[in-house]
């Protein structure tokens, strides 16, 4: 048998070998794999360039280097195989930087375990992608020496890269909102679960589940998720590298801390190339210090509001619409095509009520305020901030609360203001039994531009956007508010945007707590939207209005933020 045959062989076995144990660990996550899917995913994660591009290049390139294994270097295959390589390329870079930038967080934790586990990973997949590299380039040159080459990078992708890439064929499809939900609150009180054997959160390693486990135990250690988060960005306590990995060394050690400064804006799933699910782990650590009373005054205080009032501002909840009654809103009681939902801090907080009396003026001068209703007193919180912040036994009792009350006034679409209440009613509501139609109030306001009951003016004022991460990233909108600006004057974009957008530091309950950081991230998103010269920050939540707000207030910088109902009832007649 001549050395090419033997060879090819070789390679043939230990690229087997790989496949084998990829295809037993993916079964481990009891999931199937769409492979069309998977790689219409690989394409437009390659067509976001960055990260996407690089890992795209990786996959590729580990398969062009199966084909030209097998075409015995086909020049047809080595050209196509040249953007593969300027992919390959410019990982292999980017992972020498991520190493380098990894020695401070192994300083900070001065955990010698984590730094050893952490250093070795990424030598090892430095070295797969510099040997596919290597084997894709040799390949019409040297075959023997490329399929040497591909032998040993095959051995190592059996070795150290199965947990990743069986995270990412089983969890590509998941959406950035869809966490561990841990317990059925209703199947609970129904009998169909002993309460007793419910877990609440992640009091120790052992209660975290199998798939979550497998899921932390694919980091790749590439820094992606690191390099994006805002809570690293400004100085706090966290690391959602740290975190995953953490897990899969077999600890929670720090990770209380750490789970509490993450604003859980879903940046670091949306940048993992593997699809790492960083937010299970916040949310269960989360969940067993609520349990086990382990919050600090604020956010113990935010939980017994929500429990005494019905809302999160410590506010009775009488008389919580009859200002928007004076306005010429009706009672669902009286008939509802659209739902209103208001929210607390729409309800109750005076910047917020501005937001909503823009909004239903426009309502009027479109002609579609008989359409919709409000619950009045009846509203209460939607819930979400209580599931952000780990109380989920109390969010749940407000899902099949506001269940009822929706049966009972027969509200079937619901329009909100905030892009929690949003997420909360299209996602975690659905998932929980409760089905809606919700729009986001940008999204209604865009439906009658597009029915032409708004006429609208443009103006050469310049604006910018600022996206909300639970609209954007969470739920993919970001075309109708470029639409409406568009219309009503300039717009330049920030470079964080759209589902890349730069969280505004409210997310995850931290509008309610304070974290230690050397910088709000407030102000950092401030300075973001600033650059672009705007005269005008458009926002899209009462939240993002506050802080962006506040930040400008502090730092004296003299720039309008308005929410993008007031931008447009001004251009509208």
């Amino acid at each position: 048998m001549a050395i090419h045959e033997i060879l090819l062989l070789l390679f043939l076995l230990t690229f087997s070998l790989f496949i084998f144990s990829l295809v037993k660990r993916v079964r481990g996550y009891g999931s199937r794999v769409n492979l069309a899917k998977l790689v219409i995913y690989e394409f437009n994660e390659a067509k976001r360039g960055g990260v996407g591009y690089m890992h795209f290049s990786i996959v590729a390139g580990i398969v062009l280097s199966l084909l030209l294994a097998l075409s015995g270097g086909a020049l047809a295959l080595w050209i196509i195989a040249t953007p593969i390589m300027f992919g390959l390329s410019w990982a292999a870079v980017y992972r020498v930087g991520v190493f380098i930038r990894s020695s401070k967080i192994h300083r900070r934790l001065e955990w010698e375990k984590f730094g050893r586990e952490s250093t070795k990973l990424q030598i090892v997949l430095l070295s797969i992608i510099l040997l596919t590299l290597l084997d894709i380039f040799l390949s019409i040159f040297d075959f023997a020496l490329s399929l040497s080459i591909g032998i040993v990078r095959n051995l190592l992708l059996a070795l150290f890269y199965v947990k990743p890439a069986a995270n990412l064929l089983a969890n590509f499809e998941r959406e950035i909102w869809d966490f561990k939900t841990p317990f059925v609150l209703r199947d609970v009180l129904e009998g169909k679960i002993d309460a007793a054997e419910v877990k609440f959160g992640y009091s120790k390693v052992e209660d975290v589940e199998r798939d979550v486990l497998f899921s932390c135990q694919s980091c790749g250690e590439i820094g992606a998720c690191d390099a994006v988060c805002p809570a690293v960005a400004v100085g706090r306590h966290l690391s959602p590298r740290v975190v995953v990995r953490t897990v899969a060394l077999g600890s929670l050690a720090g990770l209380e801390s750490q789970a509490w400064a993450c604003v859980t804006c879903g940046a670091c799933l949306y940048e993992c190339p593997v699809r790492v699910n960083h937010l299970d782990v916040i949310y269960g650590v989360r969940r067993a210090a609520v349990a086990e009373g382990r919050v600090d005054k604020k956010i113990g205080d935010v939980l017994l509001s929500a429990s005494q009032y019905g809302n999160t501002l410590s506010t009775p909840n009488v008389d919580r619409h009859n200002w928007l009654r004076e306005l010429g809103v009706r009672h669902a009681s009286e008939g509802v095509e659209y739902l209103l939902w208001v929210g607390c801090l729409g309800s109750f907080d005076w910047r917020s009520r501005e937001i909503v009396k823009a909004f239903v003026e426009v309502l009027k001068r479109a002609g579609v305020l008989d359409k919709v209703a409000v619950l009045g007193d009846e509203e209460t919180c939607c819930g979400d901030p209580l599931r952000r912040l780990g109380e989920e036994s109390r969010f749940q009792e407000f899902v099949i609360q506001n269940g009822e009350l929706f049966k009972k006034y027969g509200v079937k679409k619901i329009i909100t203001i905030c892009p929690h209440g949003y997420n909360v009613f299209k996602n975690d509501y659905r998932k929980l039994g409760v089905e809606l139609e919700v729009y986001h109030h940008v999204q209604f306001l865009q439906k009658l531009v597009e029915e032409r009951r708004l006429a609208l003016r443009k103006s050469d004022v310049l604006y910018t956007i600022h996206d909300p991460c639970y609209l954007a990233r969470y739920n993919g909108v970001v075309k109708p508010q470029r639409e409406i600006i568009s219309r009503l004057g300039r717009l330049r974009e920030p470079p964080r945007r759209g589902a890349g957008t730069f969280c505004c530091g409210a997310g995850g309950g931290n509008y309610w707590y304070d974290v230690p950081e050397e910088k709000r991230i407030s102000h950092v998103r401030l300075e973001q939207l600033s650059t672009t010269g705007a005269s005008t920050v458009v926002t899209l939540c009462p939240f993002c209005n506050a802080m962006l707000s506040d930040a400008a207030r502090t730092r004296g910088v003299k720039i309008g933020i308005r929410d993008v109902a007031e931008v447009v009832l001004e251009h509208s007649t």
